[in-house]
């Protein structure tokens, strides 16, 4: 009987072996399934780092930009007000050399003895002598 013995604890310490040795390779597998994961990760997490570098610098060269074209902005809204108070100037004074041709052709017309004492702006010449 100690010999049927022995055979069944043979018998059951192979059927544990076999079970142990195809666990360690399903846990083999498994690691190996793992650290594929892990290298496909690591790739993933470069592709994404690159990315974000890539993305910072265009942010960083955008924000630029915009500080450019503000200060852009603010020098032709100064140029542009400057050439509004020059146009401004430039009307003041058309109008009073247009004030001055009236007043002259006023002080002609009424000095030659004119009748029609024209205040037409422009107005050269008196009618009145032709």
């Amino acid at each position: 009987m100690s010999e049927t013995k022995l055979e069944e604890d043979r018998h059951q310490l192979r059927l544990s072996l076999d079970d142990t040795e195809n666990q360690l390779t399903k846990t083999e597998v498994l690691r190996q399934s793992l650290e594929g994961d892990i290298e496909r990760l690591k790739l993933v997490v470069n592709d994404k780092e690159a990315e974000n570098q890539l993305l910072s610098c265009r942010a960083e060269n955008l924000r630029r930009q915009v500080y450019e074209l503000d200060d852009k902005t603010q020098s032709l809204t100064t140029t542009v007000e400057r050439l509004n108070l020059n146009l401004a100037r430039t009307e003041q004074q058309d109008t009073e050399h247009k004030n001055q041709v009236v007043m002259h052709n006023m002080y002609n017309c009424s000095y030659t003895g004119c009748a029609k004492n024209t205040t037409a702006a422009f107005d050269c010449s008196c009618l009145c002598n032709a």
